[in-house]
């Protein structure tokens, strides 16, 4: 049924790009050569450049060279064309005029039944703030866990800095 509703190219392609722009997060369509077919509204909104200065760029010029990142060289020029498919694949960079990011990567292969060539999907989320409140958290538990160790080697101390700490609390 879905094959036999897209006969026309055109339609093919107004139901490709209308997909690429309903996702909520930034998405690029690459040719085999990692050149920008498409890109999602997303993608141009969060990364701050236009359709104009991306579609038909090499992705590694794109905002000048603010993705020619060597942990993503690695997914799209060797895992992609193993694998096919990667997907939660974490990069941190500093990206001019957004600062450090850690971004969460999904990429696709795409293969067609007729010809030869192929495209990737690349979706991008921005993880950044949930790194951060991970770490936090990790060293907190770090701490309580040294903090734990402590009163239990050495319990009349911990009590004498529990009773010395309310007793500052309470000349407060």
């Amino acid at each position: 049924m879905f094959r036999k509703q897209f006969i026309d190219v055109r339609d093919a392609c107004a139901l490709a790009q209308g997909i690429v722009d309903t996702v909520r997060e930034p998405v690029l369509v690459l040719d085999q050569d990692l050149r920008v077919i498409a890109a999602s509204r997303f993608f141009y909104s969060s990364f701050k450049v236009k359709p104009e200065d991306t579609q038909g760029r090499l992705l590694y010029t794109l905002g000048d060279g603010q993705w020619d990142i060597p942990k993503l060289r690695v997914l799209l020029e060797k895992i992609i064309p193993e694998h096919g498919v990667m997907e939660d694949y974490e990069v941190e960079h500093e990206f001019p005029g957004l600062g450090h990011r850690t971004m969460c990567l999904n990429a696709r292969q795409v293969f067609y039944e007729v010809g030869e060539h192929t495209n990737i999907l690349l979706s991008m989320q921005d993880v950044t703030e949930r790194s951060v409140l991970e770490r936090d958290k990790d060293e907190l538990l770090r701490q309580k866990s040294a903090s734990s160790m402590m009163s239990r080697h050495f319990p009349k101390c911990s009590s004498h800095i529990s009773w010395a700490a309310q007793s500052e609390l309470k000349r407060t």
